[in-house]
């Protein structure tokens, strides 16, 4: 089974697609050739007293040719400052990524709401991705029913995985390294009922059209 360009978040640093955080981004040199990057403000560093230094790291990101979406970002009630600066804070990378045409790939926790709320206020000219799904089949729906992308990971819903539409359905790793994700694949091939390379290749397909949906990447 060919796992090549199926894992759409992942904190690995041999992964062929890495997320970073900016303070990370800062000073980063790629370990792996032709490596492209999702960078963004986790709502767990919102905390941060000064964020200007941060947010002009992230207006310069989105100029690197190898930043490719933005993320992770977005909504936690758990962690990080209050929502209300959570939200101030998305709302400015929001408004980035769509004025530089890319995709967007969040962290939200229970929070659904805030999110099909700022969807529909925002209207993005790129594909928006929720990573680490694991909510029911009804949220599922809702937001596949907005276009949204839904990742899946190691831990899931199996009702809200069988809910998603085959053009919908990412696959990722997140904190576990790249080579975990063909046990993602098996899993999730599982759930559906589908044969792990038919799930590879979908989940491969589907993360090219995310990224190629805005003109920064395409």
């Amino acid at each position: 089974m060919n796992i090549q360009g199926v894992n759409c978040h992942c904190h690995d640093r041999q992964a062929s697609l890495l997320t970073l955080g900016l303070e990370e981004y800062r000073d980063y040199k790629a370990v792996v050739e032709g490596q492209r990057l999702v960078v963004g403000i986790h709502p767990w560093d919102t905390t941060e007293a000064e964020m200007y230094g941060t947010i002009s790291i992230l207006s310069d990101a989105v100029t690197d040719s190898r930043v490719v979406a933005i993320g992770e970002v977005g909504i936690d009630p758990l962690h990080g400052a209050t929502l209300q600066r959570q939200e101030q804070l998305l709302r400015y990378q929001l408004r980035l990524a769509n004025e530089a045409r890319m995709p967007v790939m969040f962290h939200i926790v229970r929070r659904y709401d805030i999110l099909m709320r700022l969807y529909k206020e925002y209207r993005p000219v790129a594909s928006w991705a929720v990573h680490g799904f694991r909510s029911n089949a009804d949220v599922a729906r809702q937001l596949t029913a907005a276009g949204i992308y839904l990742s899946i990971g190691m831990r899931y819903n199996a009702e809200a995985v069988r809910a998603i539409p085959d053009h919908l359905l990412l696959l990722e790793t997140d904190e576990l390294p790249e080579a975990e994700i063909a046990a993602v694949v098996e899993s999730v091939a599982a759930t559906r009922d589908v044969r792990p390379g038919a799930v590879a290749q979908m989940a491969r397909d589907n993360l090219n059209r995310f990224l190629r949906s805005g003109q920064k990447s395409a």
